[in-house]
């Protein structure tokens, strides 16, 4: 491919609806790397903070039976269980969620240089962000609705980027 070409290429705008969904993902890619580092640096909870915050799910979990709402209070005590065998990991999860999150930014701004690698290192994104917190806890600790929720969200952008890999397969 001559240099001309080349440039074409590269000068030729991604189509609307693939540059709302690259914006949308460098907008919660970057915020949310911003945000884990400052909850890194300023917010790691003391013991104190963690007792706290037990003793707030408890009165949420007393009220939520009082109202009959079982299934919530399960949905609450398994939370409440995860954030307790996440914290010896606070660090270390931190770190790998802003691994996965810049891997999703690369992944945008690949697929904005027309390269189809942007859309594989998408999916692998997605798949990191639902999985990473496996290797810090077991599975019997996560609500299945966390991983649900999580899976249906990406399975749905990478579809809507699916969508558009005509153009980013398209080299004239």
């Amino acid at each position: 491919m001559s240099s001309e070409e080349s440039q074409t290429r590269m000068n030729a705008r991604p189509p609307k609806g693939l540059m709302v969904l690259l914006v949308l993902t460098w907008v919660n890619t970057l915020f949310s790397i911003v945000t884990t580092i400052f909850t890194l640096i300023f917010l790691r909870p003391s013991a104190q903070d963690l007792e706290q915050e037990k003793l707030e799910m408890a009165k949420s979990i007393v009220e939520l039976k009082k109202l009959g709402m079982d299934s919530f209070v399960s949905l609450l005590e398994r939370l409440q269980a995860m954030t307790e065998a996440m914290q010896p990991y606070f660090v270390q999860s931190n770190l790998i969620n802003v691994l996965v999150l810049a891997c999703g930014a690369v992944a945008a701004w690949f697929m904005y240089q027309r390269n189809q690698l942007g859309f594989h290192l998408y999916i692998i994104y997605n798949l990191a962000s639902v999985g990473s917190i496996y290797l810090f806890i077991s599975p019997s600790l996560i609500p299945s609705v966390i991983i649900l929720v999580n899976s249906l969200l990406s399975v749905v952008f990478v579809l809507l980027y699916a969508k558009h890999l005509p153009w980013l397969k398209d080299q004239d």
